[in-house]
């Protein structure tokens, strides 16, 4: 089997070195990556996201001035060749604040959600039918600081997700982390409404002092949430509506905590493992997902190279693919089915990668 995958890189700042998104044809079988190259030139495209039928991508453009205002930026690709290795730049917007660092869809492909790291807000933007992108209809201001005065002086929007799950607690609902001020903030997405994110009561968890919600990830099957907090390299599981905290677990051994920094958090193919990339100890663990929900720390490998910022499992849940914004390297390690032990197996060069989506 072979895919399509696409790595988000620093072009400028941040000892950014590549020049825009880089593609390349994931094989599979052979578990290798080919054709790595640059597919589309861009400015600081850190975070992007595929739609759903896979015919348009959207990057974030962490930048803090765009057309001469003080934002950064969205912008929408779509993807071509025979087998999603081309893109072509279709339009780019104002994100409505600074640092934009994540982006998101809704199931339905109608909106995109951007997360504005330095304006603390979360934005709205419809998703038109040729791909494009629209002008933002709703602005969320977050509030609030932690007790880290180097990064939780104000709040730091960071990560937005969503679902429609039809029979649980609520079934619209939406989070977002911010990571300023500990509190992931809670909403009920209705795609009907002119402004589609309303907050729910009350309108965020408040998460423990300096812990610094990152990225989160929704289970499957249950109705539950997974939280990593970037600052204190801890998992924090809730119940689906993030009304309570079922348990915190930590990424790191106590003694290698310092320093360090959590960045992503994802599934196995089949949800039966969590697997969480840590910067400055520059490792991948692996949780056992039991059948609670909660999290069982297995084991913890190094990543393969400096700074871990993301990772991808490919389609066949067979291998993981990590890539390193420090050492520019993507790594690839097999996955045992079995025991879900990592094995390196390959590398490849590419420059500042930030963010990898297959």
């Amino acid at each position: 089997m072979t895919s399509a995958g696409y790595i988000g890189t620093y072009t400028h700042g941040a000892g950014g070195r590549s020049t825009g998104i880089y593609s390349f044809l994931f094989d599979s079988d052979a578990g290798e990556a080919r054709d790595l190259h640059i597919a589309a030139e861009a400015v600081n495209p850190e975070f992007l996201v595929l739609s759903a039928s896979k015919k348009f991508l959207y990057a974030t453009n962490e930048i803090n001035e765009f057309q001469g205002k003080p934002t950064g930026a969205v912008s929408a690709f779509a993807v071509g060749g025979a087998r999603g290795e081309k893109l072509s730049f279709i339009n780019h917007v104002s994100s409505m604040g600074k640092s934009p660092c994540h982006i998101a869809l809704d199931n339905s492909g109608t909106y995109a959600v951007v997360s504005n790291y330095l304006e603390g807000s979360a934005t709205v933007f419809p998703i038109h039918a040729d791909g494009s992108a629209g002008e933002c209809i709703q602005i969320v201001q977050f509030t609030g600081n932690g007790p880290n005065k180097e990064r939780q002086e104000a709040s730091h929007g960071h990560f937005f997700i969503s679902r429609e799950t039809p029979g649980m607690e609520c079934p619209n609902f939406a989070l977002a982390c911010d990571l300023g001020s500990d509190r992931i903030w809670r909403f009920a997405f209705d795609k009907n409404r002119r402004k589609p994110l309303l907050p729910l009561d009350p309108p965020f968890f408040q998460s423990a002092a300096g812990s610094g919600p990152r990225h989160a990830i929704f289970h499957p099957a249950k109705d539950i949430v997974y939280v990593a907090n970037e600052l204190a390299c801890t998992v924090d599981v809730f119940s689906g509506a993030c009304r309570s905290l079922l348990q915190t677990i930590p990424v790191l051994p106590t003694t290698a905590a310092a320093g360090a920094t959590v960045a992503a958090i994802k599934f196995g193919a089949d949800a039966r493992r969590l697997y969480v990339s840590t910067r400055g100890y520059d490792s991948i663990a692996s949780f056992r997902v039991m059948e609670d929900g909660l999290l069982e720390l297995e084991r913890i490998v190094p990543s393969g190279g400096r700074m871990p910022r993301d990772f991808a499992v490919d389609p066949t849940g067979a291998y993981l693919l990590v890539c390193h914004q420090e050492s520019d390297n993507l790594v690839v390690f097999h996955i045992d089915r079995k025991t879900g032990v990592l094995e390196k197996i390959r590398e490849y060069k590419a420059l500042s990668g930030v963010c990898i989506i297959m």
